[in-house]
């Protein structure tokens, strides 16, 4: 007789209970299985490093909000940024390069040993400025020894114009026939100006191709008005050319008041390449010990065809030294060094200024001309 067959016996399920423990108990050991691995992995894995290549200089403040005051009405407002050498080498400040040609950045050494601070201080000239929200910009190169570059931005609100100047720069683009005038305006709206008009006591133009004639002044309740004509000479050397328009005046809060000038045509792609390093050159002015005032070197590269001729600067105080750097034989370019130094002291007030370069091709005139910020302290 067969013994009929039988299932296998099913192990017992823990119970609800049973279940539940395990799981307390597993989760009590979880913080110790956490610190075995972790005590494991540092014996065997290799040492946590953390490696970059951080920049030396460390500002105090990389953006100064002033937007939600009004600034003082005044010629000028100054905002300063401060900073630190936390490397280990000195830090070679290479350019300061502004926004805008209003602002005049200096700097109170361009050598920063390690552990030293340092400051940057940027003014701007509020005549040619707007009334309202403004925001400026100034990049800061430098070497630690690697090449950095930094940007500080300033934002403030400028008060309702006492002293308005209109265009801000005077842009000619193309060419300008001899015949063609374009007027300047210095509105004036101080207290009592309506019954003493500023009075212009000298008005100049560089370079010569600019010719700026006083037109008048007219007076009402609450203004004065001054109107300058401008007009430009035929047959300009071909190329973009800067300018300046200068008054100056019997006020001792503006005694000069500039106007920039832009005219002619950008050299085509095609033509011959012209290039200054940096674009906007820098002269610093030492009231007190002008033997010490001196400007940045500014490169000039033209085509290898031009000569030099002549290198002047206005104001006529600033002196230029230029020389012809070494290039490769058969080079296609040439390139002049132009150092800028101070006979003596500019008129108070002048804190733009150009850098003229002359140059000759063949029986054609080329002219090269660079705008120049003059930091006066």
């Amino acid at each position: 007789m067969d013994t009929p067959l039988t299932a296998p016996a099913q192990p017992a399920q823990p119970s609800a209970s049973t279940r539940v423990s395990r799981a307390l108990i597993l989760l009590l050991l979880l913080p110790c299985l956490g610190s075995a691995f972790s005590q494991w992995t540092s014996e065997t894995g290799p040492p946590l490093t953390v490696t970059g290549d951080r920049p030396a200089l460390v500002f105090e403040s990389y953006l100064a909000d002033r937007s939600h005051i009004t600034a003082e009405s005044k010629p000028v407002i100054s905002e300063e940024f401060y900073f630190r050498n936390k490397g280990t080498n000195v830090v070679r400040i290479t350019e300061l390069k502004p926004s805008c040609g209003c602002l005049s950045p200096s700097i109170s050494s361009r050598e920063i040993p390690p552990g030293e601070t340092g400051r940057i201080t940027l003014p701007i000239r509020t005549a040619n400025e707007p009334a309202g929200l403004r925001e400026y910009l100034l990049t800061v190169r430098y070497e630690d020894p690697q090449p950095r570059e930094v940007t500080l931005t300033w934002k403030l609100r400028l008060p309702e114009k006492k002293l308005l100047i209109e265009p801000r720069v005077l842009m000619v683009i193309g060419d300008s026939p001899a015949s063609s005038d374009y007027a300047v305006t210095i509105s004036d709206f101080r207290p009592g100006r309506g019954q003493k008009p500023l009075r212009i006591r000298e008005l100049q133009a560089a370079p010569d191709f600019i010719q700026a004639t006083l037109a008048g002044q007219s007076t009402g309740e609450e203004l004065s008005q001054t109107r300058v004509t401008v007009r430009f000479a035929v047959g300009l050397p071909p190329g973009q050319h800067r300018g300046l328009i200068t008054l100056k005046t019997d006020d001792p809060d503006y005694p000069a008041l500039q106007v920039p000038v832009i005219v002619g045509r950008p050299l085509k792609s095609e033509q011959p390449v012209v290039r200054a390093v940096p674009e906007l050159g820098r002269v610093v002015i030492q009231r007190n010990q002008p033997e010490l005032s001196a400007g940045t070197d500014i490169r000039v590269t033209v085509p290898a065809s031009w000569t030099l001729e002549r290198s002047d600067c206005w104001p006529p105080q600033l002196s230029p030294s230029t020389t012809r750097n070494k290039t490769a034989p058969n080079a296609p370019e040439s390139e002049y060094s132009a150092m800028i130094s101070v006979r003596e002291l500019p008129d108070e007030g002048i804190v733009q200024g150009l850098l003229l370069l002359r140059f000759r091709e063949g029986e054609e005139s080329r002219l090269v001309t660079v705008p120049l910020s003059l930091v006066w302290l």
